[in-house]
């Protein structure tokens, strides 16, 4: 069968517009928190955990280039946080030398409003829930989980780490947004890629 060009155009622009769809993966990059379409995208899938997420769309990461939409966690109940260890869709292959749809790197965006500390959690096919990081106090004492910052980020921190060499290789297949304590925690630019310069 032959396309005529305007077929074949509207392809192509298609093409070009993935990278702005929600947990959209590609040889680079598998966005997971970017702009609104993300974050409306995540946020039924947060099922479990007893704090409250919803559309931060006043305080959001001024770097980041869509400027819009991020996602808030109160700190409330009996663990702060929103989560789910089995994301539809995820599988996210974190190796030493990624190739096509594997990544070794994570970029993250946050800030917290009151409380002690902030937590970012990874749960993956091997040790569930053992690849964490956090600011601030450990306030649950969630072990194992790395320090990155002394203090808790009052302010917007952007933050890259390595994957492999935190936790060496593993499959993620979910995330938790831990805020702990009152009042709340944000997150923007989230998002998983291959070498350790910012793909967004």
């Amino acid at each position: 069968m032959r396309m005529n060009k305007v077929a074949i155009w509207g392809a192509a622009l298609a093409l070009l517009m993935l990278p702005n769809l929600p947990g959209w993966s590609a040889q680079d990059m598998f966005i997971v928190i970017h702009d609104a379409a993300s974050v409306d995208d995540i946020l039924p899938k947060l099922t479990n955990g007893a704090g409250r997420a919803s559309k931060e769309t006043k305080d959001v990461y001024k770097e980041d280039d869509d400027k819009k939409t991020a996602i808030l966690v109160t700190g409330e109940g009996g663990d702060g946080q929103r989560f789910n260890p089995g994301m539809p869709g995820w599988n996210i292959e974190i190796k030493k030398n990624p190739g096509k749809c594997q990544y070794r790197y994570i970029t993250f965006a946050w800030k917290k409003k009151g409380g002690t500390g902030i937590q970012l959690q990874l749960h993956a096919t091997t040790n569930t829930w053992g690849h964490r990081y956090h600011a601030g106090a450990n306030e649950k004492n969630w072990n194992p989980s790395i320090l990155v910052s002394k203090d808790i980020p009052k302010e917007w921190e952007l933050h890259t780490r390595d994957l492999f060499t935190d936790w060496d290789a593993m499959t993620i297949t979910g995330i938790a947004f831990t805020a702990w304590s009152l009042d709340h925690g944000i997150w923007d630019h989230v998002v998983f890629h291959q070498t350790p310069e910012d793909p967004l």
